[in-house]
């Protein structure tokens, strides 16, 4: 029932005559609407059919670049071979998008991260992976995985990353990191040492207690931390493949859970007494993968026997 109060009747009556014709106008214009909003998703449809990739156009500026494809459906951006330079795409990710499970952005030159939060101060708190593989980064900074509490998977592999004193709170941020890939990513080969002590004060201050998988390879590593797997009492799988050990000498008693230990391309021409003492106390069965170019001559006995009787090398 609809009550109009005017001080003027004559308006009051207009209002009651037209009141039908408004009210089919209205109706009118929602059936307009849906028409439109129908005829707009045919449309779509259609072009999806015409043109499949349609389906995967991206939103704000990364519309422009055929090498960017978003998925809203799965909540996934993926720029790849871009050669994007400026960071700022990051930003234009999160305006656009504020539920997203995963983010790739492969092959760019990024160089340096900035100094904020990677995708701002909006916090991505669905995202699980991250890939910012291959961008040419070389310096790092401790606030760009500030608002991804629930990252579990993160790939820094193939970049130039040298590391600083103050990335050392880089990790703090991600404490449920379970897959971290930084394959080829340490290339520099100045000031190794320094190099890995600063990052295994990022692991140790980080607290990845459900890390499962850590790939180090193709880092040109001449040696290892003593301590390097005790800060992760999940790992599952040490990659340390392609690099130049002649040796692994690490605590034993942090190895006892891991079921892979990648070795393989390596510097190993024999294999060390103190290492086969550390692997049988405290190694399960198969977890070295020991594929090396082993010397095999009159001295090799003693290794040759170990390998033959050990059930930890596979």
């Amino acid at each position: 029932m609809f009550v109009i109060q005017s001080k003027d009747n004559n308006i009051a009556r207009y209002v009651w005559r037209c009141l039908p014709s408004l009210l089919a106008l209205g109706l009118w214009t929602a059936e307009v609407e849906v028409e439109a909003r129908e005829r707009k998703q045919h449309q779509q449809q259609q072009f999806v059919h015409e043109d499949p990739s349609i389906q995967y156009l991206c939103r704000g500026p990364l519309a422009e670049y055929a090498a960017c494809q978003c998925k809203d459906d799965e909540g996934s951006v993926s720029c790849i071979n871009t050669q994007f330079n400026d960071i700022r795409m990051f930003m234009a990710v999160s305006t656009h998008y504020k539920s997203l499970t995963s983010v790739t952005f492969h092959g760019n030159n990024f160089g340096e991260l900035p100094s904020t939060p990677l995708f701002g101060d909006s916090s991505q708190s669905s995202l699980i992976t991250l890939n910012i593989s291959a961008n040419y980064i070389v310096s790092l900074n401790s606030n760009i995985l500030r608002g991804l509490p629930n990252l579990q998977r993160f790939d820094m592999s193939n970049n130039e990353i040298v590391l600083k004193e103050s990335d050392v709170n880089f990790f703090v941020h991600t404490p449920l990191i379970t897959e971290l890939y930084l394959r080829h990513a340490f290339t520099s080969t100045i000031n190794r040492t320094v190099q890995f002590e600063i990052l295994m004060r990022m692991f140790e201050k980080a607290n990845l207690k459900h890390l499962q998988t850590l790939d180090l390879s193709y880092n040109y590593l001449q040696s290892v931390p003593y301590t390097l797997p005790c800060p992760f009492p999940s790992l599952q799988l040490l990659d340390l493949r392609q690099n130049f050990l002649e040796n692994l000498e690490v605590n034993g008693t942090c190895i006892r859970g891991i079921r892979t230990i990648n070795l393989s391309r390596n510097k190993f021409i024999t294999i060390p007494p103190l290492f086969q003492k550390m692997a049988d106390a405290n190694a399960l069965p198969g977890v070295f993968l020991m594929r090396n170019a082993f010397h095999c001559d009159c001295n090799s006995e003693n290794y040759i026997v170990w390998i033959r009787s050990t059930n930890v090398v596979s």
